[in-house]
Protein backbone atom coordinates (compact mmCIF):
# COMPACT_ATOMS: atom_id res chain seq x y z
CA UNK A 1 0.00 0.00 0.00
CA UNK A 2 1.14 3.42 -0.93
CA UNK A 3 2.05 6.14 1.60
CA UNK A 4 -1.36 8.35 -0.60
CA UNK A 5 -3.58 5.02 -0.23
CA UNK A 6 -2.70 4.88 3.67
CA UNK A 7 -3.63 8.06 4.14
CA UNK A 8 -6.61 7.55 1.94
CA UNK A 9 -7.77 4.71 4.03
CA UNK A 10 -7.57 6.32 7.64
CA UNK A 11 -9.49 9.36 6.25
CA UNK A 12 -12.12 7.10 4.54
CA UNK A 13 -12.30 5.33 8.45
CA UNK A 14 -12.49 8.46 9.97
CA UNK A 15 -15.61 9.38 8.08
CA UNK A 16 -17.31 5.98 7.98
CA UNK A 17 -17.84 6.47 11.83
CA UNK A 18 -19.55 9.41 11.15
CA UNK A 19 -22.05 7.86 8.70
CA UNK A 20 -20.54 8.84 5.69
CA UNK A 21 -20.71 6.39 2.63
CA UNK A 22 -17.74 6.15 0.52
CA UNK A 23 -18.96 6.56 -2.95
CA UNK A 24 -15.18 7.05 -4.66
CA UNK A 25 -11.94 6.62 -3.50
CA UNK A 26 -8.20 6.92 -4.40
CA UNK A 27 -7.67 3.00 -2.44
CA UNK A 28 -8.04 -0.70 -3.55
CA UNK A 29 -11.38 -1.33 -2.99
CA UNK A 30 -13.22 1.49 -4.73
CA UNK A 31 -13.61 3.12 -7.80
CA UNK A 32 -11.57 6.20 -8.49
CA UNK A 33 -12.90 9.48 -7.92
CA UNK A 34 -14.69 11.13 -10.89
CA UNK A 35 -12.67 14.36 -12.15
CA UNK A 36 -14.49 17.45 -10.94
CA UNK A 37 -14.06 21.08 -12.36
CA UNK A 38 -10.59 20.01 -13.80
CA UNK A 39 -9.31 18.20 -10.38
CA UNK A 40 -9.91 14.75 -8.67
CA UNK A 41 -10.53 14.87 -5.21
CA UNK A 42 -9.20 11.27 -3.13
CA UNK A 43 -12.38 10.54 -1.30
CA UNK A 44 -15.99 11.47 -2.22
CA UNK A 45 -18.53 10.83 0.29
CA UNK A 46 -22.25 10.96 0.70
CA UNK A 47 -24.17 11.71 3.75
CA UNK A 48 -27.72 10.28 3.43
CA UNK A 49 -28.94 12.01 6.26
CA UNK A 50 -27.74 15.72 5.07
CA UNK A 51 -28.09 14.44 1.20
CA UNK A 52 -24.90 16.20 0.79
CA UNK A 53 -21.86 15.28 -0.69
CA UNK A 54 -18.45 15.53 0.86
CA UNK A 55 -14.61 15.55 -0.28
CA UNK A 56 -11.40 15.16 0.45
CA UNK A 57 -7.48 14.78 -0.42
CA UNK A 58 -4.56 13.68 1.29
CA UNK A 59 -1.20 15.09 1.05
CA UNK A 60 2.14 14.44 1.97
CA UNK A 61 5.06 16.65 3.37
CA UNK A 62 6.48 16.55 0.03
CA UNK A 63 3.59 17.29 -1.98
CA UNK A 64 1.61 19.79 0.35
CA UNK A 65 3.57 22.64 -1.18
CA UNK A 66 3.13 21.36 -5.07
CA UNK A 67 0.61 23.29 -7.65
CA UNK A 68 -1.77 20.33 -8.03
CA UNK A 69 -2.31 20.05 -4.41
CA UNK A 70 -2.62 23.81 -4.10
CA UNK A 71 -5.52 23.79 -7.55
CA UNK A 72 -7.32 20.97 -5.63
CA UNK A 73 -7.74 22.78 -2.30
CA UNK A 74 -8.87 25.78 -3.90
CA UNK A 75 -11.00 24.12 -6.74
CA UNK A 76 -12.92 21.54 -4.23
CA UNK A 77 -13.09 23.64 -1.59
CA UNK A 78 -15.10 26.14 -3.60
CA UNK A 79 -18.07 23.30 -4.50
CA UNK A 80 -21.49 23.49 -3.44
CA UNK A 81 -24.92 20.90 -4.56
CA UNK A 82 -26.76 21.63 -7.17
CA UNK A 83 -29.63 19.66 -6.29
CA UNK A 84 -31.50 18.09 -3.47
CA UNK A 85 -32.17 19.46 -0.08
CA UNK A 86 -28.88 20.87 0.29
CA UNK A 87 -28.89 23.21 -2.94
CA UNK A 88 -27.11 25.75 -2.63
CA UNK A 89 -25.02 24.48 0.71
CA UNK A 90 -21.22 24.23 0.27
CA UNK A 91 -19.74 20.91 0.27
CA UNK A 92 -17.76 19.99 3.08
CA UNK A 93 -14.05 19.40 2.25
CA UNK A 94 -11.61 17.73 4.07
CA UNK A 95 -7.42 17.40 3.74
CA UNK A 96 -5.72 14.79 5.44
CA UNK A 97 -2.35 15.58 6.35
CA UNK A 98 0.83 14.46 8.11
CA UNK A 99 1.80 16.47 11.42
CA UNK A 100 4.54 18.10 9.61
CA UNK A 101 2.12 19.57 6.63
CA UNK A 102 0.13 21.04 8.63
CA UNK A 103 1.42 24.70 8.94
CA UNK A 104 1.69 24.80 5.06
CA UNK A 105 -1.91 23.99 5.02
CA UNK A 106 -2.98 26.55 7.71
CA UNK A 107 -1.10 29.05 5.32
CA UNK A 108 -2.91 28.16 1.90
CA UNK A 109 -6.09 28.41 3.66
CA UNK A 110 -5.48 31.79 5.35
CA UNK A 111 -4.07 32.83 2.28
CA UNK A 112 -6.93 32.26 -0.06
CA UNK A 113 -9.47 33.06 2.23
CA UNK A 114 -10.79 29.26 2.77
CA UNK A 115 -11.15 29.12 6.31
CA UNK A 116 -13.85 31.51 6.22
CA UNK A 117 -15.97 29.57 4.40
CA UNK A 118 -16.54 27.48 7.16
CA UNK A 119 -16.57 24.34 5.13
CA UNK A 120 -13.28 23.07 4.93
CA UNK A 121 -11.44 20.98 7.51
CA UNK A 122 -8.28 19.87 8.71
CA UNK A 123 -7.15 16.17 9.38
CA UNK A 124 -4.46 14.90 11.06
CA UNK A 125 -3.07 11.78 10.02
Amino acid sequence: MTTTESMVKNLINTFEKDGLQVIQANCSGFENPTEVEGVEPDVIWWNPHKELYHVGVVADSQSISSDLIKQKILTLSKLMMGKGSSEGERLPFVIGIPPEASNVVDKTLSENNISSQGNTQKIIL
